[in-house]
This record gives C-alpha cells, structure tokens and sequence, in this order.
C-alpha cells in the first residue's frame, strides 16, 4: 500500500472509532431510577414534565441518552408529535425535563420514553394535564384521533400536575 491509499484508510478507521465510542457514551450501564414525574404546565402550553432521574453507578446521564419515542393522548385532542419533545438535562441537578414542540390540549398525555443502554426501558409516564387557569392564554384544541401503543413499558407513578406552580 502507498501513502494515498493508507491515509483514506487510517482517517476510516479512526472515524468508525470515534462514532463508537461517542455511541458508547449515550448509553448507561444499568437502571436509571426516576422519581414521580411533575408536569409544570397546563393545558393551552406546551407540555413541560420535569422527573427526577439518578444514574447507575455514579454515570452522568446526558440529555441525548433520552428519547420520547411515542406519546398517546385521549381520542379527540391533538397528537404530540414525539419527534418534536426537547429533552433538558441540567450539568447540575438531578432531573431531566421533557417538553413538548407543540401545545398540549388534552388533559392526559402518556409519554413513552427510552434510556439508552437501560434495560428497563422504555418507561411509560402517565400524566395529568391541569387546566388553563382564567387569566392565561388558552390555544384552541385541534381535535384528531390518536392510535394506542402496543410497546411493553414501565409505569412511572409521580404527582398530578400541581396548578399552583407558575407555567414557566
């Protein structure tokens, strides 16, 4: 082999490496544990739940180690695109939040969401949407129907939404 074929070659190699090891470094090893999820907004807002999260063994759990894979809303209120979910990760604090792209109407979400590398996962989080107080903007609901997942998940058991926190 010659140097112009051996360069292209050496730049392959380490290019595959360090997708793998950036790959590797989203999953966990291990279980995350959750804390009971607390929605911080209501209806006629965009969707924020905010869930207390802990790593296995002392691993920092990245943002990009979460997805909203589907979520599910009662038949009749507008879908939340899963795709269009922001998933928040502080650099210090223990919690993740999820919000959604959209405004939520429905006053129930589930949110099917995996963890990376956990085999627990996916979680389901099963939510209660407080209503639009008087003195906030409300969006006017879309109604459409939504399909149910048939994914197997693990419950997430948490508060219902508090309405006294500000929407922020």
């Amino acid at each position: 082999m010659n140097c112009k074929t051996l360069k292209p070659l050496v730049l392959i190699i380490v290019s595959a490496a360090f997708a793998a090891s950036a790959s590797a470094a989203l999953a966990v090893e291990g279980a995350v544990e959750f804390g009971g999820p607390s929605v911080l907004s209501q209806q006629g807002q965009r969707l924020k739940v905010v869930v207390p999260v802990r790593s296995p063994a002392g691993d920092r759990v990245t943002a990009s180690t979460f997805l909203v894979r589907e979520t599910e809303v009662p038949r009749g209120y507008a879908p939340l695109p899963a795709r269009d979910f922001t998933v928040l990760r502080p650099a210090v604090g223990d919690y993740v939040v999820f919000q959604s792209g959209e405004v939520v109407t429905a006053p129930e979400v589930s949110l099917i969401v995996s963890v990376a590398g956990d085999p627990g996962s996916p979680y389901r989080m099963n939510l209660q949407v407080p209503s639009a107080s008087a003195n906030s903007p409300v969006a006017t609901s879309t109604r459409t129907t939504t399909s149910r997942t048939t994914l197997p998940t693990r419950t997430l058991r948490g508060p219902e939404g508090d309405p006294t926190l500000p929407p922020k």
